[in-house]
Protein backbone atom coordinates (compact mmCIF):
# COMPACT_ATOMS: atom_id res chain seq x y z
CA UNK A 1 0.00 0.00 0.00
CA UNK A 2 3.03 2.36 0.94
CA UNK A 3 4.50 2.14 -2.30
CA UNK A 4 1.09 2.86 -4.17
CA UNK A 5 0.72 6.31 -2.26
CA UNK A 6 4.53 6.66 -2.81
CA UNK A 7 4.11 6.59 -6.33
CA UNK A 8 0.96 9.16 -6.04
CA UNK A 9 3.17 11.40 -4.56
CA UNK A 10 6.03 11.12 -6.64
CA UNK A 11 3.68 11.60 -10.04
CA UNK A 12 2.04 14.75 -8.34
CA UNK A 13 5.16 16.17 -7.57
CA UNK A 14 6.29 15.98 -11.14
CA UNK A 15 3.13 17.56 -12.65
CA UNK A 16 3.64 20.30 -9.71
CA UNK A 17 7.15 21.19 -11.18
CA UNK A 18 5.91 20.49 -14.83
CA UNK A 19 3.07 23.00 -14.82
CA UNK A 20 4.14 26.07 -12.91
CA UNK A 21 5.50 27.04 -15.93
CA UNK A 22 2.49 26.80 -18.50
CA UNK A 23 1.22 28.71 -15.60
CA UNK A 24 3.33 31.45 -15.39
CA UNK A 25 2.74 32.16 -19.65
CA UNK A 26 -0.91 32.19 -19.48
CA UNK A 27 -0.77 35.22 -16.43
CA UNK A 28 -1.04 38.91 -17.50
CA UNK A 29 2.10 40.97 -16.86
CA UNK A 30 0.98 43.53 -13.71
CA UNK A 31 2.76 46.64 -13.49
CA UNK A 32 1.41 50.10 -11.85
CA UNK A 33 -0.75 50.68 -14.64
CA UNK A 34 -2.44 47.22 -13.99
CA UNK A 35 -5.49 46.68 -11.82
CA UNK A 36 -7.43 43.69 -10.20
CA UNK A 37 -10.64 45.44 -9.74
CA UNK A 38 -11.93 48.26 -10.55
CA UNK A 39 -14.71 50.19 -8.60
CA UNK A 40 -18.07 50.60 -10.45
CA UNK A 41 -19.53 53.51 -8.74
CA UNK A 42 -16.12 55.23 -10.98
CA UNK A 43 -17.61 53.41 -14.24
CA UNK A 44 -19.15 56.20 -16.95
CA UNK A 45 -19.81 54.33 -19.71
CA UNK A 46 -18.07 51.10 -21.32
CA UNK A 47 -17.27 50.41 -25.14
CA UNK A 48 -17.54 46.99 -26.51
CA UNK A 49 -14.15 47.29 -28.85
CA UNK A 50 -14.44 43.46 -30.19
CA UNK A 51 -14.77 40.20 -29.14
CA UNK A 52 -12.01 40.13 -26.50
CA UNK A 53 -11.48 43.98 -25.63
CA UNK A 54 -13.63 46.25 -23.33
CA UNK A 55 -12.61 50.11 -22.58
CA UNK A 56 -14.12 51.08 -18.96
CA UNK A 57 -14.63 55.32 -19.13
CA UNK A 58 -14.07 56.34 -15.48
CA UNK A 59 -14.78 59.73 -13.94
CA UNK A 60 -11.84 61.99 -14.52
CA UNK A 61 -9.87 61.20 -17.72
CA UNK A 62 -9.03 56.98 -16.39
CA UNK A 63 -10.00 54.38 -19.02
CA UNK A 64 -8.93 51.17 -18.47
CA UNK A 65 -8.47 48.55 -21.02
CA UNK A 66 -9.77 44.89 -20.06
CA UNK A 67 -8.56 42.04 -22.50
CA UNK A 68 -10.85 39.05 -21.88
CA UNK A 69 -8.58 35.97 -21.29
CA UNK A 70 -10.58 34.10 -24.42
CA UNK A 71 -13.14 35.31 -27.06
CA UNK A 72 -16.25 36.31 -26.13
CA UNK A 73 -18.67 35.27 -29.05
CA UNK A 74 -21.27 37.53 -29.97
CA UNK A 75 -19.52 40.09 -27.69
CA UNK A 76 -18.87 42.94 -30.50
CA UNK A 77 -22.15 42.04 -32.36
CA UNK A 78 -24.06 42.67 -29.37
CA UNK A 79 -22.03 45.89 -28.57
CA UNK A 80 -23.51 44.90 -24.99
CA UNK A 81 -23.29 42.88 -21.54
CA UNK A 82 -24.38 42.44 -17.78
CA UNK A 83 -22.81 41.66 -15.03
CA UNK A 84 -23.31 40.66 -11.00
CA UNK A 85 -21.24 41.48 -7.80
CA UNK A 86 -22.40 42.24 -4.77
CA UNK A 87 -19.02 44.17 -3.44
CA UNK A 88 -19.49 47.49 -6.51
CA UNK A 89 -16.37 46.46 -8.01
CA UNK A 90 -15.61 44.19 -11.06
CA UNK A 91 -12.63 42.09 -10.40
CA UNK A 92 -10.67 39.53 -12.41
CA UNK A 93 -12.42 36.55 -13.43
CA UNK A 94 -15.90 38.05 -12.27
CA UNK A 95 -18.44 37.01 -15.52
CA UNK A 96 -19.95 39.25 -17.85
CA UNK A 97 -23.25 37.99 -19.65
CA UNK A 98 -23.58 39.01 -23.29
CA UNK A 99 -27.35 40.40 -24.22
CA UNK A 100 -29.16 40.06 -26.47
CA UNK A 101 -32.30 41.39 -28.50
CA UNK A 102 -35.61 38.62 -27.85
CA UNK A 103 -39.02 39.70 -28.86
CA UNK A 104 -39.62 39.87 -25.59
CA UNK A 105 -36.56 42.22 -24.51
CA UNK A 106 -32.99 41.30 -23.51
CA UNK A 107 -31.84 38.19 -22.46
CA UNK A 108 -28.58 36.72 -21.57
CA UNK A 109 -26.17 34.51 -23.42
CA UNK A 110 -22.13 33.90 -23.74
CA UNK A 111 -20.79 33.68 -19.85
CA UNK A 112 -16.86 35.46 -20.25
CA UNK A 113 -14.71 36.16 -17.69
CA UNK A 114 -13.06 39.32 -17.21
CA UNK A 115 -8.99 39.72 -17.67
CA UNK A 116 -6.99 42.71 -15.66
CA UNK A 117 -7.40 45.67 -16.09
CA UNK A 118 -4.67 48.31 -17.74
CA UNK A 119 -4.60 51.92 -17.13
CA UNK A 120 -4.57 53.62 -20.57
CA UNK A 121 -4.91 57.34 -21.38
CA UNK A 122 -8.17 58.64 -23.49
CA UNK A 123 -5.63 58.92 -26.50
CA UNK A 124 -4.32 55.80 -26.62
CA UNK A 125 -8.17 54.40 -26.40
CA UNK A 126 -8.74 56.37 -29.46
CA UNK A 127 -5.70 55.00 -31.76
CA UNK A 128 -6.37 51.82 -30.08
CA UNK A 129 -10.07 51.81 -31.64
CA UNK A 130 -8.55 53.40 -35.11
CA UNK A 131 -6.21 50.59 -35.41
CA UNK A 132 -8.65 47.61 -35.28
CA UNK A 133 -11.35 50.14 -37.64
CA UNK A 134 -8.67 50.72 -40.25
CA UNK A 135 -9.78 48.48 -42.88
CA UNK A 136 -6.37 46.57 -44.79
CA UNK A 137 -5.23 48.21 -47.89
CA UNK A 138 -5.87 45.48 -50.79
CA UNK A 139 -2.88 44.72 -52.99
CA UNK A 140 -4.54 43.93 -56.59
CA UNK A 141 -2.59 41.84 -59.04
CA UNK A 142 -1.57 43.25 -62.23
CA UNK A 143 -3.59 42.41 -65.05
CA UNK A 144 -2.12 40.79 -68.05
CA UNK A 145 -1.50 42.63 -71.20
CA UNK A 146 -4.80 42.45 -73.34
CA UNK A 147 -4.53 39.85 -76.19
CA UNK A 148 -6.59 40.33 -79.91
CA UNK A 149 -9.91 38.80 -79.97
CA UNK A 150 -9.73 36.03 -81.89
CA UNK A 151 -6.34 34.74 -80.05
CA UNK A 152 -4.05 36.15 -83.04
CA UNK A 153 -5.22 34.04 -86.01
CA UNK A 154 -5.89 36.09 -89.48
CA UNK A 155 -9.10 37.55 -89.85
CA UNK A 156 -11.31 35.58 -92.87
CA UNK A 157 -13.01 36.93 -95.22
CA UNK A 158 -17.28 36.57 -94.86
CA UNK A 159 -18.62 34.03 -96.94
CA UNK A 160 -21.25 35.25 -99.56
CA UNK A 161 -24.59 34.95 -98.79
CA UNK A 162 -26.85 32.54 -101.04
Amino acid sequence: MHKHIHKLVTAGLLLTWAYPSVAQEDEPSYDENTRECINLRQVRRTEVVDDRNILFYMRGATVYHNILPRQCGGLAREDRFSYQTSIGRLCRMDSIRVLYNDPFGLREGNRCSLGGCRKITKEDAAAYKDDLKRMPEANPLPMPAPEPIGGGEEETEEPEPL
